[in-house]
């Protein structure tokens, strides 16, 4: 859920600036802002979260990317736009993302016995990639019929929906 909503509001953003900007270099530096927090930040993110509660730093990643999401819809909403909020939302998504992936990943083979892993894992990585397919899609018509912050409302919403499955769940702690 988290990971659709994510996916949507990303598309809708960077589609927000294509329209806005039509400007190469606008995309790439919110390309950078996007990609280049996380892949810093990965090495170091999964020994963290190795050493800490696994469940929440999917909670508060699960919280922080909507929040930064739901800073800058309400920038939308107020007509005080910058393109400059979008690379800051962007950078903050990629650095709670570097940390939310290694999370949930860790946590799927914690709750899964070794027997059903494989399949599991499997599972898992198809999903990631029909979410991948589907939320360009999604993101597209949710902008056409209820623009960017329609958008962000679907990321805020999801995102809610998936901390209220994780609190409820009984993550085991790592040994």
């Amino acid at each position: 859920l988290s990971l659709l909503g994510s996916s949507l509001v990303q598309f809708a953003f960077v589609w927000w600036l294509t329209k806005e900007t039509g400007s190469a270099r606008v995309l790439s530096l919110a390309s950078m802002a996007a990609l280049l927090p996380e892949m810093v930040m990965q090495p170091f993110a999964g020994a963290i979260v190795d050493r800490n509660d696994r469940k929440l730093f999917i909670i508060l990643n699960d919280a922080i990317i909507p929040l930064a999401t739901l800073v800058v819809g309400l920038l939308f909403y107020f007509g005080k736009i910058a393109v400059w909020h979008i690379y800051i939302m962007m950078a903050v998504r990629a650095v709670a993302s570097a940390f939310h992936y290694p999370a949930s990943q860790a946590t799927v083979a914690l709750m899964v016995s070794p027997e059903h892993l494989t399949r599991i894992s499997g599972l898992n990585q198809a999903l990631q990639g029909i979410v991948r397919i589907v939320a360009p899609a999604l993101g597209a018509l949710i902008l056409s019929v209820a623009g960017v912050e329609g958008a962000v409302l679907i990321d805020v919403i999801t995102s809610l929906m998936a901390i209220g499955i994780v609190l409820f769940l009984a993550i085991p702690k790592q040994p």
